[in-house]
């Protein structure tokens, strides 16, 4: 039986679906996650207090992190990489628009959050592991022939079958699309930008804003968000993503941004062992969140599954919630950031 988490502040909050296993259990209990007022989705670890104030009115869960200044200097904590992978379907346009507003609040906390002196690597990719330059292949870009039902695709055997003619893993030759099969999308000539939290930010919102945008809606309807993950830290990507990963004691951050099923035809695993062989089996490293359709937690789809593969549980937000992004990708993300920067193991 799927459970919901109906806490105190009710009158404000709607009853959260929580995940359930792939088995029909539950994935976690209800009290692992809290709802803030904004509707964003928190571990436990990464929060302190009660949900709402004193007064019973609902607000923002304060996150349990030390001033920057009060946090010793980590030699795991000198390197933080962020990858946003996008979905870059038609209709995709005012949630990446929404996601570049927010952008620059996620900087802000982060850099406010963090320790002095971090590298920060920002890269974007993007769900398209269909579409190719030369327009030789079926890119479908509209209505494919292969359907869902609510966050499912890919539950028969035909619909496999299906999906295999429009997969175009990098193991097969890159396809050139920009952004396409795990390679890093390329804006303004960077494949990602790199700033010290002691620079100037401002070029890094400039950037970043930019890319988010310029994805795009013209990549395929079959959105592979999840191979996409996997593939950008595949070495088959390894010359044209070169530079953006650092060692296995930095924090990798992998942040989602979608709102249709994942149709990553591999299992969870192999994606998961992929983005793990490049972190050096650090899963502590490894951070996740999303801005996604609310049935994903729900039904324990592929995209939870993988997001939930690394320890932690992630950060979400509902995608149709476009107000709250800048909750989400700003002070909620960059405090889980900074949490995990003052207690990675180092070494």
């Amino acid at each position: 039986m799927r459970r919901f988490v109906c806490p105190l502040l009710a009158p404000l909050l709607a009853c959260a679906p929580q995940p359930q296993s792939s088995d029909g259990g539950d994935a976690a209990p209800a009290e692992t996650t809290h709802v803030t007022s904004g509707g964003i989705f928190l571990p436990t670890s990464t929060t302190s207090g009660d949900a709402g104030s004193s007064s019973g009115t609902a607000g923002p869960m304060k996150l349990d992190l030390p001033p920057a200044s009060d946090l010793p200097p980590m030699i795991g904590c000198g390197a933080v990489d962020v990858l946003f992978v996008i979905d870059n379907s038609k209709s995709m346009a005012e949630y990446q628009m929404a996601l570049a507003d927010a952008f620059p609040q996620f900087v802000d906390a982060m850099i406010d959050n963090l320790p002095e002196n971090v590298d920060l690597h920002v890269g974007v990719t993007t769900t398209d592991f269909t579409c190719q330059t030369s327009n030789t292949d079926p890119c479908c870009p509209n209505d494919c022939p292969v359907g869902n039902t609510m966050c499912q695709i890919g539950s028969t055997p035909e619909e496999v079958d299906l999906l295999e003619s429009f997969y175009k893993p990098p193991t097969g030759g890159s396809n050139g699309s920009n952004g396409g099969q795990g390679r890093l999308f390329v804006h303004d000539g960077m494949t990602y930008f790199a700033l010290n939290t002691a620079d100037d930010p401002a070029a890094l919102k400039s950037w970043f804003t930019g890319a988010a945008v310029a994805a795009g809606e013209q990549g395929s309807s079959l959105e592979m968000p999840v191979a996409a993950a996997g593939y950008a830290l595949d070495p088959v990507n390894a010359m044209s993503n070169e530079g953006f990963l650092r060692s296995e004691d930095a924090i990798l951050l992998l942040v989602f941004l979608t709102n249709d099923p994942d149709a990553s035809l591999e299992s969870v695993s192999v994606y998961r062992d992929k983005v793990l062989a490049a972190k050096q089996d650090c899963a502590e490293c490894i951070l996740t969140a999303g801005l996604l359709k609310d049935c994903v937690p729900a039904e324990n789809q592929r995209l939870w599954q993988f997001m939930s593969a690394f320890g932690d549980e992630p950060v979400w937000g509902d995608i149709e919630a476009k107000a709250d992004y800048a909750e989400v990708v700003g002070l909620s993300l960059a405090g889980l950031l900074a949490d995990a920067c003052a207690n990675i193991p180092v070494g």
